[in-house]
C-alpha cells in the first residue's frame, strides 16, 4: 500500500472506503458512535440516508476487521492524483471534524475520492467539501 491509495473494503452488504495515509493508518468516516456510516444509517429505529459523519484517522487493519479488501484507485486513468503533500494538509484539516453523511451524495466513497483526486464525482458533495475546507481554513463559516 502506497500513501493516497483509496481502499475498498467488502463488509458484506456494502463496501466501505478509506485512504491509506502511511505506517499503517488511513483516513475515513464514521458515525459519532465509531460504526460504519453506512450500516448506522439502517440500523436505528428510524433509518435514514443521512446522518452525521466523523472524520477519524484509524490503523488499517482495525477499519478491515479480517474482511476483504482491495486497493481501488478507479480514477487513475482519468484524473491526476494530488500529490502526498496536498493529500497530506487536507487529512490534518479534515481529521475529527463531523460532517453530514449522506448514502447518495457525500459518503465514505465520495470522501476518499476528494482527498486522491481533489473531486470526488458528484458535484453535490464537492460543493460541500469546498466549504468544509473553506471552513477549516477560516475563511467561510
Amino acid at each position: 500500500m502506497e500513501f493516497g491509495d483509496m481502499i475498498k473494503i467488502n463488509r458484506g452488504t456494502y463496501n466501505h472506503w478509506a485512504l491509506y495515509i502511511g505506517n499503517g493508518d488511513v483516513i475515513h468516516v464514521v458515525t459519532t458512535d465509531g460504526s460504519s456510516a453506512f450500516w448506522s444509517a439502517f440500523a436505528s429505529s428510524s433509518p435514514s440516508l443521512s446522518s452525521k459523519g466523523m472524520i477519524i484517522i484509524d490503523k488499517f487493519m482495525n477499519v478491515a476487521a479480517g474482511n476483504p479488501y482491495k486497493i481501488y484507485n478507479y480514477l487513475d486513468n482519468k484524473i491526476r492524483p494530488r500529490s502526498t503533500d496536498v493529500i497530506t494538509v487536507e487529512v490534518h484539516k479534515m481529521r475529527g471534524y463531523t460532517i453530514p453523511y449522506d448514502l447518495i451524495g457525500n459518503n465514505c466513497k465520495h470522501f476518499v475520492t476528494f482527498l486522491r483526486y481533489g473531486k470526488s464525482g458528484s458535484k453535490q458533495a464537492d460543493d460541500f467539501m469546498k466549504k468544509l475546507l473553506a471552513c477549516a481554513a477560516g475563511l467561510l463559516c
